[in-house]
C-alpha cells in the first residue's frame, strides 16, 4: 500500500477528535521529572493522537538514517514512540538528542505520525523546565542566540567588517530595486561558509544583479533553535528578524541555508499580512544560467555527485533544482550516490546535530563520504552550510577522503566564470 492510498483511510475513534488520555494507574517512581513527563505525554497525546495511532510497523526506523551507525544501540524512532507512550523514556541520556530531524520518518510513516512534533515538544520539555538532560554544546549554542543573536557570541560589527574586506560591495542605488540575501548564522560568521557566500556575491554581481545584506541587523532564523525545544528564543528571533523584513521594505528574500528556507516559509505561511516572497538564493543562480547570463568555462572531465540537504530535499521537495544546474556544466559528469533526492542520507547536522560533539566513527558524515568515493566521485557537492560543515570536518585527517574534494554548488559555479563576464 502506497502512502497516498493510506491518506484517506478511516482509523474511527483515532482520527474522531475525541482526546485520547493515558493509563492513570502508572507504577513510575513520582519524582518531579515523571511529573513533567506525564503532563507532556498528556498534552501531546490529546493534540496529536499520537501515542495512539502508532502500530509498531517499524517502517520508520529501517528509513532512519541514525540505524546505520554501528555505535547506535539505543535510538529508532519505532522505540522511541514506544517509550515514550510507557512512559520509560530516559530523560537524563542522549537518546533524546540522536534524532537529526531529517523528515525521513514521517515521510513514510502511513499514518503521517509528526513524531518531529512530539520530538520537539520533548526536547521544549527538558530544554526550558528543566526535566532532563542537556548536552553542553547545545546549551551553550542556544544561550548565545538567546544573547547575540547566532551561536558563537559574535557582534554583527564583525559581519559588517568581513563584508566590506571581502571587496564585493553590495548595491544600494536608488535607480535599482536591489535584492535582499539573508546569510544565516552559519553563511555569516563561519569562516569556512563565508567562502561559499563571497562566491555566491561575485555570481551575482557577474549577472549585475543589485543586492542588499542585513549585515548589521539580521539574527538567527531559529529553525535549529525551534527543533531543540527552545521555543521561547525561536519565537524571540523570529520576531526580530520580522520586524527588520518590515522596516526594510523586504518583498523577495533570497536565503543562502534550507534551515532558513523552512523556517521563513513556515513563518510567512502564518503571517500573510507580510506579503514577503522566501526563495533559496540556489534558485535565482540556476535562473540567471539558464537565461545566459553567466557564462561558464568548460570543466575537465569532472565526476560530481550532489549530497541533497534534508531540509531541501525532504522537507521541501527540492531535488532536481542543483542537478539541472549540474547538468548545464559543460565538462561535468554528475555520478549519484546509493542514497539520493529524498531518499538522500542525512549529514548529522540537523535537529541540533550541527552543534553536538560526536565522536569520528559515529558520524552519518563519514558513511556519505563512503558512498561519494564509492560511486567514483571526485567532488562532493552540497547546497548547505551544515552539510558542508559536517561532511568537511568528517573527512579531516583522514586519508580514505583526501583524494575527494567538498564544495558548495555556489563554489563550484563560481570557479568556471569565465572573463569575459566581467
Amino acid at each position: 500500500m502506497n502512502h497516498n492510498e493510506v491518506k484517506n483511510v478511516d482509523y474511527g475513534f483515532r482520527l474522531s477528535g475525541k482526546p485520547i488520555l493515558l493509563y492513570q494507574d502508572r507504577s513510575l517512581a513520582a519524582d518531579e521529572s515523571t511529573h513533567h513527563m506525564e503532563k507532556a505525554l498528556r498534552q501531546m497525546s490529546m493534540e496529536y493522537y499520537t501515542l495512539e495511532r502508532c502500530l509498531q510497523c517499524g517502517i520508520c526506523s529501517s528509513y532512519c538514517p541514525v540505524h546505520l551507525l554501528k555505535a547506535n544501540e539505543s535510538f529508532s524512532p519505532r522505540s522511541f514512540i514506544q517509550k515514550t507512550r510507557l512512559g520509560l523514556l530516559d530523560l537524563s541520556g542522549d537518546e533524546l538528542w540522536m534524532c537529526t530531524n531529517c523528515g525521513h520518518c514521517q515521510m513514510v510513516c502511513p499514518f503521517e505520525i509528526p513524531l518531529l512534533d512530539v520530538m520537539a515538544s520533548l526536547r521544549h520539555l527538558i530544554v526550558e523546565q528543566g526535566a532532563g538532560h542537556v548536552p553542553v554544546s547545545i546549551k551553550s549554542s542556544i544561550a548565545s542566540i538567546a544573547s547575540f543573536g547566532n551561536p558563537w557570541k559574535e557582534e554583527p560589527a564583525n559581519r559588517v567588517k568581513w563584508i566590506q574586506e571581502s571587496g564585493i560591495s553590495q548595491s544600494l542605488g536608488t535607480e535599482e530595486t536591489p535584492i535582499y540575501l539573508f546569510l544565516g548564522c552559519f553563511t555569516g560568521y563561519d569562516r569556512r561558509a563565508r567562502q561559499t557566500a563571497e562566491a555566491a556575491m561575485h555570481i551575482l554581481q557577474t549577472a549585475r544583479i543589485p543586492f542588499k545584506i542585513m549585515a548589521e541587523e539580521e539574527v538567527c532564523c531559529g529553525d535549529t533553535v525551534r527543533r531543540v525545544g527552545d521555543f521561547s528564543t525561536s519565537e524571540k528571533v523570529r520576531k526580530i528578524n520580522r520586524d527588520i523584513f518590515l522596516k526594510n521594505h523586504v518583498k523577495q528574500l533570497y536565503v543562502f541555508s534550507p534551515h532558513c528556507f523552512n523556517a521563513f516559509q513556515d513563518m510567512f505561511v502564518k503571517e500573510p499580512e507580510c506579503e514577503i516572497q522566501v526563495v533559496p538564493l540556489l534558485e535565482l543562480i540556476f535562473d540567471l544560467l539558464h537565461q545566459g547570463l553567466i557564462k561558464l568555462n568548460t570543466y575537465q572531465n569532472t565526476r560530481v555527485t550532489f549530497h541533497d540537504p534534508c531540509f531541501f530535499s525532504k522537507h521541501r521537495g527540492i531535488i532536481d533544482l542543483p542537478r539541472q544546474i549540474l547538468d548545464s556544466m559543460t565538462g561535468i559528469e554528475r555520478v549519484e550516490m546509493e542514497h539520493y533526492g529524498k531518499n538522500s542520507l542525512c549529514c548529522g547536522g540537523g535537529g541540533g546535530g550541527i552543534w553536538r560533539d560526536i565522536k569520528k566513527g559515529e558520524r552519518l558524515s563519514e558513511i556519505r563520504l563512503d558512498e561519494a568515493i564509492n560511486c567514483g566521485a571526485d567532488i562532493l557537492v552540497t547546497s548547505c552550510p551544515y552539510c558542508l560543515s559536517m561532511l568537511e570536518d568528517a573527512g579531516k585527517g583522514d586519508e580514505k577522503y583526501r583524494d575527494i574534494e567538498i564544495m558548495d554548488i555556489f563554489e563550484l559555479i563560481g570557479k568556471g566564470i569565465r572573463d569575459e563576464n566581467n
